[in-house]
C-alpha cells in the first residue's frame, strides 16, 4: 500500500462506524494526499480541519466533498499541507510516548470505589 499510495489524487475513508484511532489516515496524510472522511468523533479529533468530512453512509455527501475537492485546485493544495503538517504530529516517537503516558495512567489508575 506504502508504494501505492502516492499514485493516488485524495484518499476516502469510508468507515461507519466508531474508530479507535485510524492510522490509514496518517499515513495517507503522510504521502500528501487529501482524505475525505466519514464524520466521526475518533476520526475528527485525528484530523481536525486537515480533512473533508462527509456524513457517513450518505453517497451524495461523498460525492459533495470530492466534487468539491476536485474543483478547487488551491483547496486541495491547502489541503494536502494540512494532511503533511497533522502526519508529522503522529510520528512514531511522539506516538509511543503518549500510547505509554496513556497505558501508565490507565494501568495505574484506582478504581472509583479506591478513590478517595
Amino acid at each position: 500500500m506504502w508504494r501505492r499510495l502516492p499514485t493516488f489524487d485524495v484518499f476516502v475513508f469510508t468507515t461507519r462506524g466508531l474508530e479507535a484511532f485510524g492510522l490509514v489516515l496518517i499515513e495517507a496524510q503522510a504521502h500528501g494526499l487529501p482524505v475525505a472522511h466519514s464524520d466521526l468523533p475518533g476520526v475528527r479529533e485525528i484530523l481536525g480541519s486537515s480533512g473533508v468530512p462527509y456524513i457517513p453512509g450518505d453517497p451524495r455527501s461523498l460525492a459533495t466533498a470530492l466534487d468539491e475537492m476536485g474543483r478547487d485546485l488551491h483547496r486541495r493544495k491547502v489541503l494536502t499541507e494540512a494532511a503533511v503538517n497533522n502526519a508529522r504530529r503522529y510520528n512514531i516517537t511522539t506516538t509511543g510516548c503518549r500510547l505509554r503516558e496513556l497505558t501508565l495512567r490507565v494501568a495505574f489508575q484506582r478504581p472509583r470505589h479506591q478513590r478517595a
